[in-house]
């Protein structure tokens, strides 16, 4: 018995140990690089191993199903050994689309079978298609979320606080994106500072775009988010331009913190006088 509970506050001491050491990093290192995978297709794996191969971390968001093919619980669990497993609702359904009723259980619903699959909890959220409003980000809080990811680009920002959730933005999709869906993704949010990135934009290539948000966003002391699905990846024959922005991204290790989506979320100076939500072991 008596071990028992020392065995118990020696895990939760090094687990204190262990975050306040990525406190530590995530301080003394101005630029913070993360990447996120969106709908868990099994091509998800690839992405994987190509992050391990460059050092990067990332966070998947799994929908537990969807019109396309999706890992099953057990490779859940595999990937979950080396990188963070996020909610993507329980049928990939864009919220705006839904009544409050269904959209409330998509959320519920997708959190707890993901936190049986993993036994562990299960912190952040992705919306689908990036399709969400006021009352979801309350619902997410109110269902134990700490963070949602959403699709809105060339931000070099800190998740901001909504409600007491952390909304992350991200920087660049593994897509071969046009100018005009730049412009409209930066129009909506009346994203100024995306725009000023846009204007930097000299060429097709959103890999090439990539290595000058990285640069910029080190110089800015800012977050560079890389997103994508890795369906599409292989639909477009992106994987060579997503091995060479990976292998840029490997090249600032000695400058930045590299995080999962949801230590992005953590020990971040206040915003609009709310705190930041901690780090969930």
């Amino acid at each position: 018995m008596l071990f028992g509970v020392a065995k118990s506050l020696n895990c939760s001491h090094r687990s204190r140990k262990q975050e306040l050491t990525q406190e530590m990093a995530f301080n003394r290192k101005n630029l913070v690089i993360t990447t996120s995978w969106d709908d868990g297709h099994p091509l998800d794996f690839r992405v994987a191993d190509l992050l391990a191969k460059y050092g990067v971390r990332g966070t998947f968001y799994v929908p537990l199903r969807n019109s396309r093919p999706t890992i099953s619980p057990s490779q859940i669990r595999e990937l979950s050994v080396s990188f963070e497993i996020g909610a993507h609702t329980m049928n990939h359904v864009r919220l705006r689309r839904l009544g409050n009723s269904q959209a409330r259980q998509e959320i519920i619903d997708c959190k707890r079978q993901l936190e049986d699959i993993l036994g562990r909890d299960c912190p952040v959220f992705c919306f689908p298609g990036g399709s969400y409003s006021k009352v979801h980000i309350q619902m997410l809080r109110d269902a134990g979320f700490h963070a949602a990811r959403t699709v809105e680009l060339l931000s070099f920002e800190r998740p901001r606080i909504a409600h007491g959730l952390s909304v992350i933005p991200t920087t660049i999709q593994c897509y071969p994106h046009r100018a005009a869906s730049y412009l409209r993704n930066v129009a909506k949010r009346f994203n100024i500072s995306g725009l000023w990135n846009l204007l930097h934009r000299h060429t097709k290539s959103w890999s090439a775009f990539a290595e000058v948000l990285i640069e910029r966003a080190a110089v800015t002391s800012g977050t560079f988010h890389l997103w994508g699905h890795s369906w599409e990846i292989e639909e477009t024959a992106q994987w060579e331009a997503l091995e060479r922005t990976l292998a840029v991204l490997a090249e600032y290790k000695q400058r930045a913190f590299f995080a999962t989506n949801m230590e992005l979320c953590s020990n971040v100076t206040k915003f609009n006088g709310d705190p930041r939500p901690t780090l969930v072991s």
